[in-house]
């Protein structure tokens, strides 16, 4: 339980309306960490609190504050073909002499994210028929805080050929790729859109919400002296149906009234940055030998969650 903890501080702030979300899916994860060229997933949990939409007038407000914790995520691979690919010779600033050199092998690598994502979103509806029935856009801004734990755990040691440091040394290849954090820190803007119908009656409703972002991100990770920014792009999209029991109930009888709705729906997020490489190895590979391998990083989770919400 205590990964649920970090939204728990923000619970007096969104008691004025406010649901409360668990969700399991999958998250994925490609590029961006020196070896990680092909796509790995894991299960992952979600705990969140969100305000899909509140109106006055024309004017809206939104939230969510979601925390996320995956499973271990498995680098299966122990010798990376790309890598030892890459033939050069003295000329070019690539890995290894155009020789008899072996290929390049790196540990498989064990990675776990965990962190916490928050947008909100400002708009105008230009249609509002009543609580039940909207068409809103706004702009959205929003900051995400994923952590990546990465480990080589107990398989093989590095064998990195002739490549070299910063300082032009051969690398002790024992103790690289240690045990370490990488933090992100992201910083989103960008334009939303949302809606919700009600189905027959206003005990059902389907609504949804999609937005796309700019953003700029910090990445540190001390073990590896990483410190270093990108820009990159950022998406969601939720839909999902909402169920209220007691649509024509008075709103002054405490809870079991027309301010109880039950959510069930799909989420789809997706964390992208430029072209980068980060060398988590903690031996600081030169950068113009780490420049061939830069790649797009993506982060993805899909969820499938279930909701209770309430408006006081």
């Amino acid at each position: 339980m205590y990964k649920y903890l970090p939204p728990l501080l923000f619970t007096p702030l969104l008691l004025q309306a406010a649901e409360i979300q668990y969700g399991k899916g999958i998250f994925g994860m490609k590029g961006g960490f020196l070896g990680l060229n092909s796509r790995i997933e894991s299960d992952i949990s979600t705990f969140a609190f969100k305000n899909e939409h509140s109106s006055a007038g024309n004017l809206y407000y939104g939230y969510d504050i979601t925390w996320l914790d995956s499973d271990q995520l498995r680098q299966k691979q122990k010798q990376y073909n790309s890598l030892a690919g890459i033939l050069t010779n003295k000329a070019s600033d690539y890995l290894w002499k155009k020789t008899k050199q072996k290929a390049i092998v790196l540990p498989e690598m064990k990675y776990r994210v965990k962190g916490l994502d928050a947008n909100l979103r400002l708009g105008y509806d230009i249609i509002h028929q009543d609580d039940y029935n909207y068409l809103g856009v706004g702009l959205l801004l929003g900051v995400s805080a994923p952590i990546v734990d990465a480990d080589k755990g107990d398989s093989v040691t590095p064998d990195l050929g002739n490549l070299y440091n910063e300082a032009g040394y051969i690398l002790k290849a024992q103790k690289m790729f240690a045990k370490s954090k990488t933090k992100f820190l992201t910083y989103k803007l960008g334009p939303t859109i949302s809606f919700q119908k009600s189905i027959l009656t206003n005990r059902f409703s389907i609504y949804g919400t999609a937005s796309y972002a700019l953003q700029n991100a910090k990445i540190k990770n001390t073990y590896a002296h990483l410190n270093s920014k990108t820009n990159g792009s950022y998406q969601s999209y939720d839909i999902g149906l909402k169920f209220t029991p007691f649509p024509n109930s008075s709103k002054d009888t405490f809870l079991f009234n027309s301010n109880l709705h039950i959510t069930a729906g799909y989420r789809y997020n997706k964390w992208k940055s430029k072209n980068a490489i980060f060398d988590i190895s903690g031996n600081q590979i030169d950068s113009k030998l780490l420049s061939p391998f830069k790649k797009k990083f993506e982060m993805d989770s899909s969820t499938t969650y279930a909701g209770l919400s309430y408006s006081f």
